[in-house]
């Protein structure tokens, strides 16, 4: 078995203790996603089975991720024997994975999806009749105003709170 030798920036050395979760932000070019990639590699070479996710705060796509630089890490320390690359992941040793996302494009579609259940949900049920028997005309009065209540209050919007207003006044409430 060889060891590997990664020359590591001294600034990035307090990110070599043992962590759950490590992160860093910074500007362009400081060099965090090649270290970041090479502490990858090296720990899926050590520890078989090693399962991670790279993420970008960006990332429409996995030209835009950091999949190629791992690649390109795995070969310049000449372990491509041991991982095995596709084109939306990478097998590491001992049946480990890499996988790539982007957080702005799932935080969208996390957002539309609770946006969508809001609105599937705010839909007004009308009431439950009884086969033969006509709703009477206050029963649906009540139940428009219901509907005007909620409406206000899934929206906020000024113009279903006049709606409700007149709704009301016009029903002497």
């Amino acid at each position: 078995m060889s060891i590997l030798k990664i020359p590591t920036a001294k600034i990035f050395e307090p990110l070599l203790k043992p962590a759950r979760y490590k992160g860093v932000y910074g500007g362009r070019g400081s060099g965090k996603s090649h270290f970041f990639g090479e502490l990858l590699v090296e720990t899926c070479q050590a520890e078989r089975g090693t399962l991670a996710v790279c993420i970008r705060e960006a990332q429409r796509t996995l030209a835009q991720s950091s999949k190629r630089l791992i690649e390109a890490k795995i070969a310049s320390l000449r372990l491509g024997h041991g991982f095995k690359l596709f084109s939306d992941k990478i097998e590491t040793p001992g049946d480990g994975l890499i996988i790539f996302r982007g957080l702005q494009d799932d935080a969208g579609k996390y957002r539309l999806m609770m946006k969508a259940r809001d609105a599937v949900s705010a839909k007004a049920v009308p009431p439950v009749q009884r086969p033969g028997m006509a709703t009477s005309r206050g029963e649906l009065n009540q139940h428009d105003l219901r509907t005007l209540s909620a409406r206000l209050s899934n929206t906020g919007n000024l113009n279903d709170a006049v709606a409700l207003y007149k709704a009301r006044r016009t029903r002497g409430e």
